[in-house]
């Protein structure tokens, strides 16, 4: 049985929700109120990047190695050291029957929940990545709950833009909660 927040795809511990999993089952095949995504890039979490770059003194390689088992190991980008993941901008590839997001196959779209909850198998080992910026071009697969949220990227809006300006689309919001409790 699925649930709308992901619960079915906790791996471990059992009894908590995805960000706080240790680990998630990041299988393609969906269910029935789930959504696949065919991801064309990520979109590190500006911390994640810069505490992985510094450990590794800026080795580019060593960067991909590292978030390459971060991903294999847990079954989604989740840093275990900064507790962040980033997001992703992909193409859908498969809705299931009871899947309510607004999407459709072909649809591209990007990712406004965390990596860090976000069901991912990578397919390409990064190849196609220096490992010197948080923009990682991949291919790979995520998947989408009922409660997930993604945005459709204009037809006419570069994708790495996109990324870069819905990464940070809920950043007004946050500062407006925050300045409202000092006023």
């Amino acid at each position: 049985m699925s649930s709308p927040v992901g619960l079915h795809r906790v791996l471990e511990p059992s009894g908590v929700l995805p960000q706080a999993a240790w680990r998630l089952d990041p299988n393609p095949t969906i269910t029935a109120d789930e959504i696949r995504v065919r991801v064309r890039r990520l979109n590190l979490d500006a911390a994640s990047y810069r505490q992985l770059h510094d450990k590794h003194h800026g080795n580019g390689e060593r960067v991909r190695e590292e978030v390459l088992g971060i991903i294999a190991s847990r079954g989604k980008m989740h840093n275990p050291v900064t507790g962040s993941g980033g997001m992703l901008v992909g193409v859908v590839e498969e809705v299931g029957p009871e899947a309510h997001l607004a999407v459709s196959p072909g649809d591209l779209i990007t990712t406004l929940v965390s990596l860090t909850l976000t069901p991912l198998l990578i397919s390409d080992g990064l190849t196609s990545w220096d490992g010197l910026s948080e923009q990682v071009p991949c291919d790979g697969t995520a998947i989408l709950f009922q409660r997930s949220i993604a945005a459709h990227v204009p037809n006419d809006v570069p994708e790495a833009l996109a990324m870069a300006v819905m990464d940070v689309c809920g950043a007004p919001a946050l500062v407006a909660r925050v300045v409202r409790q000092y006023l």
